[in-house]
């Protein structure tokens, strides 16, 4: 049987990382080995993913910018593992997300990534577009990730000093400067607070 390479996706504050401790759970329950993987740039924990709940687990490979999965050092950790879980998957390069996918066609191990689609100006991360492109299944988490008015979230807006923007770097992580937020809003009210606000100050 072809094993298959999964994305699952939500807004910020959607349980993705809880849903991979479940994951883990569940695979090292059946005696599987699990190789755990993050991006440096997912600076949150450094060598750990963590949950709201406080669950920390250490990380197998914490990949850097431009570093190779298919590294002879990285080769041997995946080489005996059963399973593969990739966390903060859109902050992977396309060309790394295409080395998972190798692995996972020529060695034939599962390999299940969580992460956002979207940045916060709507946009497609690298990694993510890359998912979409090569992955057997990409599948929107039901998740607990709410906008302000209720409805279920698919954006995730930018704040900086309790004003939404569009403007800056792709990536910054919330946490790291006290003037930077995130919030998660449904489509209507991305368009609304945000894009809209941009679209009216080029006109």
């Amino acid at each position: 049987m072809q094993e298959k390479l999964i994305f699952y996706y939500s807004a910020m504050k959607g349980g993705k990382t809880t849903r991979i401790f479940q994951k883990i759970h569940d695979l090292e329950e059946n005696g599987q080995n699990v190789l755990l993987i993050k991006p440096m740039i997912d600076s949150k924990g450094n060598d750990e993913i963590i949950n709201r709940q406080k669950e920390r687990r250490k990380v197998d490979i914490l990949l850097k910018p431009g570093e190779r999965l298919l590294s002879e050092q990285n080769i041997k950790k995946i080489w005996y593992c059963n399973h593969i879980l990739l966390d903060e998957a859109q902050f992977l390069e396309k060309e790394q997300i295409e080395e998972l996918w190798e692995i996972n066609k020529k060695i034939n191990i599962p390999i299940t990534c969580f992460g956002l689609k979207n940045n916060f100006q709507g946009n497609l991360f690298e990694g993510s577009a890359t998912l979409i492109s090569l992955a057997d299944e990409i599948i929107e988490l039901d998740s607990n990730s709410l906008c302000l008015c209720g409805a279920p979230a698919k954006f995730n807006a930018r704040v900086i000093n309790g004003n939404y923007t569009m403007d800056g770097d792709e990536v910054e992580i919330d946490g790291n400067s006290k003037d930077i937020s995130y919030i998660p809003l449904c489509g209507k009210c991305y368009f609304n607070k945000v894009y809209s606000k941009k679209k009216c100050l080029k006109k």
